[in-house]
């Protein structure tokens, strides 16, 4: 946040010193409204830029075996245009490198999923996908395996037919 308040305030006088520099030249004075009006569209439109790019920039960053399972288009109140074109404000993300499958039950795949959220740390989630049934459960850190090596214990889910968790896990 102090890195996007800082960003914000150079933004500014850059701008706020290209105007005076405009009106220097025109030999005129510069308007006393302008310099509100200059500091608060570049806090305005920075922090839409910020929003509306969180997703494009952190993939950017990420190695290529990442890709992205889910994205979550969130509104908000205080940003009342996100009400017309919704931003992304969490993803699920899938560690390709991570996945692995059990020699003798290959219809089943572990894999570690990314939740990231904006502002928030990234968490880290285990999980074992069945992709014969289109089920997953969360692992936990110790599982208890039975005597055929699958984990026992789990809380199944049904993945959701739409997402691409099952697809790029069960490639």
């Amino acid at each position: 946040m102090i890195v996007q308040l800082i960003t914000v305030i150079i933004l500014a006088i850059a701008l706020l010193l290209m105007a005076w520099a405009v009106f220097r030249t025109l030999k005129r004075p510069m308007p006393r409204v302008l310099m509100p009006l200059i500091i608060a569209s570049t806090a305005i439109g920075y922090g839409i830029y910020n929003e509306y790019t969180w997703e494009s920039r952190t993939l950017d960053k990420m190695p290529d075996t990442i890709v992205v399972a889910e994205s979550h288009e969130g509104t908000s109140m205080f940003s009342p245009w996100s009400y017309l074109i919704p931003r992304t404000d969490r993803m699920m993300l899938v560690d390709k490198a991570s996945i692995r499958r059990h020699p003798d039950h290959t219809d089943f795949v572990m894999v570690d999923l990314l939740l990231m959220q904006r502002f928030s740390p990234v968490a880290k989630v285990r999980q074992l996908v069945d992709c014969r049934s289109g089920n997953r459960a969360d692992l936990r850190a110790e599982p208890v395996f039975d005597e055929q090596g699958l984990p026992m214990d789990l809380d199944w889910k049904t993945l959701d037919a739409s997402g691409k968790l099952l697809e790029v896990t069960c490639f």
